[in-house]
């Protein structure tokens, strides 16, 4: 059987839509090479109260982001990437992921926000993980974030699997969880 050379056109260039998007973002579960392979034994304030140690975090596998809370406007690249990480947590998190930010306030010169001004962002953008509070920017300087957003996808052994520098769209943050999780959606693995 011989497919028309029009129908022939219409299944390669998705196909060769869909190869770019994978060479041009590529998500490889391994190692990241880079100044730390693990997330580091440290312990941040959360900001609703108590403080999480980071090393018990990934007893599952986490997603964690730097983003910038304050100033918050609705066309922020961190505003934009935590509504895609309340995604992730809504369908990701049957299947054990888990998800934090990290206010980067400390990366940006000017005026560092108060307490209750990354409090009220994290009720404004409704999350329901943690908001931590990286105060002296050690954290950001262990994982030498220049950044924000700066998203990094950990095991739960804590190995550092994938770093997105920027703002990451669903799409790609989803392929990096599918693979470290074993499989899409609806799939067992």
């Amino acid at each position: 059987m011989t497919i028309p050379a029009a129908k022939s056109r219409a299944l390669v260039l998705p196909v060769c839509a869909a190869m770019f998007l994978v060479l041009a973002n590529p998500c490889r579960p391994g190692p990241v090479s880079g100044p730390a392979s693990t997330l580091p034994d440290l312990t941040l304030p959360e900001v609703r109260g108590g403080s999480i140690h980071l090393r018990t975090l990934p007893a599952q596998p986490l997603l964690i982001a730097f983003l910038q809370t304050v100033p918050d406007t609705a066309g922020t690249p961190s505003r934009s990437q935590a509504v895609f990480l309340a995604s992730m947590a809504h369908q990701y998190g049957p299947r054990g992921l888990r998800v934090a930010i990290v206010d980067a306030s400390a990366l940006t010169r000017g005026p560092q926000p108060s307490h209750d001004a990354v409090l009220n962002a994290g009720y404004d953008w409704q999350l329901n993980f943690p908001l931590l509070l990286d105060q002296n920017g050690q954290l950001a300087r262990v994982l030498e974030v220049k950044e924000v957003p700066t998203t990094f996808l950990i095991a739960a052994d804590g190995t550092i699997v994938q770093r997105w520098q920027g703002l990451t769209r669903p799409a790609i943050l989803t392929q990096g969880i599918e693979r470290l999780l074993g499989g899409p959606l609806g799939q067992v693995p």
